[in-house]
């Protein structure tokens, strides 16, 4: 990394002060805390930043489709999420998210179509962690700066809908 990458705490304490004004801009009406592992090999590949993000693409579209139906195939409507990847100590990627559960769908309905979905992709591992109404407290975990590369790459950009 290149001295001038290096950020200062105060730096570093500046983004996470700003990301976190950004999502809790957000209009989340039924938050739901979301962790979703991944397998660190699907035959040949390998995980990487890369493949996560295509992973959690694949896993968000089956999503949208089992929760919004037509809706989300016809009129291209989109749950609102921010997922944050990490590694962990053992390198092992992923996601901490914060998914909209639309009101017509229970609680306990999203979390089974979460846990159903999530396994079938190449790299959906089986460890899923899903909490009914994040919080503030949550959204300070997504952000910690421990288990991150950096801050603002650890954001899966692609993948958020805000």
């Amino acid at each position: 990394m290149a001295p001038d990458q290096i950020l200062k705490p105060a730096q570093l304490r500046e983004q996470r002060d700003i990301l976190t004004a950004l999502i809790n801009a957000v209009p989340f009406e039924n938050p739901v805390a979301v962790t979703l592992t991944m397998k660190k090999r699907a035959g040949p590949r390998a995980a990487d930043d890369i493949v996560a993000s295509e992973n959690l693409r694949l896993f968000r579209v089956r999503l949208e489709n089992r929760v919004l139906g037509r809706a989300a195939k016809v009129h291209g409507k989109r749950l609102r999420m921010v997922c944050v990847l990490e590694m962990s100590a053992d390198h092992r990627l992923h996601y901490h998210c914060i998914f909209e559960r639309p009101c017509h769908c229970s609680f306990e309905r999203f979390r089974a179509i979460i846990r159903d979905q999530w396994p079938k992709t190449d790299f959906g591992y089986h460890q899923v962690d899903i909490q009914d109404r994040s919080d503030s407290g949550w959204t300070d975990y997504l952000l910690k700066l421990r288990q991150k590369r950096s801050l603002l790459d650890s954001i899966d950009w692609t993948n958020c809908q805000l």
